[in-house]
């Protein structure tokens, strides 16, 4: 069935369908009246609409696994995914592409995602709060920055300030941190600093940590899990 008839049908009312013969409202929507027919029938229920076995091929389908290697693999956005295919010889638009990168990056995400209950010395956050900048009497520059560890059960804070947001900073932080609070955690949350996170070895699908924070992390005893960047963390 049409849909634009049958949108077209649906602006009537029961008293309007009456005065309009079928030939009438077939010259209007420019088709046969008997397409008419079979709508008003199939309304009333007197007709039961057969389910369509048309099979819709998309220009896309042959290339599907292509996009997939390229954001898996090599961590190619939909235009670079978009511009390969064409020289492989795809006719369809960008946007049929972009909205299957976005459906599959969700679906990955979805997947990798690791749903997970807080309980008492399981997780913490760390995060670096704010960049402050100061000046002295003596028009001296300072950057203030502000590390905080929130445990995620009591929700109990560890603040620190530093000049800078290197790694050893964060090693000593996160060091102070665990005497603080008496212990370790046994996962911590991050997002995805550079000092936790090798982004030039780092995909989409695939996590490299920083070797140098993973020494660090198996030393203390525990796991890193990182932002994906939906609000939700997995495990790295």
């Amino acid at each position: 069935m049409r849909k634009d008839i049958q949108n077209h049908i649906n602006r009537f009312t029961r008293e309007e369908r009456c005065l309009l013969n079928k030939s009438e409202m077939a010259r209007r929507f420019n088709c046969d009246p008997r397409t008419i027919h079979r709508y008003l029938e199939i309304e009333s229920g007197e007709l039961v609409q057969k389910p369509s076995n048309r099979t819709y091929i998309s220009k896309l389908d042959d290339y599907k696994e292509i996009i997939i290697d390229k954001v898996d693999k090599y961590g190619a956005t939909a235009m670079a995914a978009y511009t390969f295919i064409q020289k492989k010889g795809y006719t369809g638009k960008y946007s049929t592409v972009a909205a299957f990168v976005k459906k599959h990056k969700k679906n990955q995400i979805h997947k990798a995602t690791i749903r997970f209950e807080t309980g008492p010395g399981l997780q913490a956050q760390v995060d670096w709060k704010e960049e402050v900048t100061m000046i002295s009497r003596y028009a001296e520059v300072f950057k203030i920055n502000i590390f905080l560890m929130v445990l995620g059960y009591s929700r109990l804070k560890y603040i620190c300030v530093t000049t800078n947001r290197n790694q050893n900073t964060l090693f000593s932080c996160m060091s102070k941190a665990f005497d603080y609070f008496q212990g370790i955690p046994h996962e911590i949350l991050f997002d995805n600093m550079k000092t936790v996170v090798d982004h030039s070895k780092s995909t989409f699908t695939k996590t490299v940590i920083n070797s140098t924070f993973k020494h660090f992390a198996d030393d203390a005893t525990f796991k890193t899990m990182r932002n994906t960047g939906d609000g939700t963390f997995c495990f790295v």
